[in-house]
């Protein structure tokens, strides 16, 4: 018999915990949905992120793929207060010490403690696909 593989972390805790490497610095990050669905469904497809990405589902939604999942998730980080969009433009991510440093405690250094370094890379990742210049 087949045993399914069950994780020990969600979707939102990747999110989450990408995120909270990405503000780690600034406390911000761009809120560019182009650029972040297209550069988590190109990573998605890398072998060694296969654990971590390999779940989002992408539909060619024009003017670039999206994934309801990863919206689904960006939105609840805003609705639970992990995160904010800085008005009046909503370009920008922004979370504060608190909510960085829980999500670390409670689900980076617990749940994701052995992908973090994967996750960093990923983290850098969307940091250079959001500072690229077309």
């Amino acid at each position: 018999m087949e045993r399914e593989i069950i994780k020990s972390f969600s979707h939102g805790d990747v999110i989450a915990s990408l995120f909270a490497i990405l503000t780690s610095k600034s406390g911000q990050f761009p809120n560019d949905p182009d650029k972040i669905h297209a550069t988590i469904r190109k990573l998605q497809k890398e072998k060694k992120y296969e654990d971590l990405l390999g779940d989002f589902e992408f539909i060619d939604y024009y003017p670039y793929p999206y994934s309801p999942r990863l919206g689904r998730i960006l939105n609840m980080l805003q609705e639970s207060r992990l995160m904010a969009c800085l008005n009046p433009d909503y370009n920008e991510y922004v979370m504060d010490d608190v909510s960085r440093e829980a999500i670390k405690r409670d689900i980076l250094d617990k749940k994701l403690k052995e992908q973090r370094g994967k996750l960093e890379e990923i983290a850098l990742e969307l940091e250079q696909a959001v500072n690229a210049k077309y």
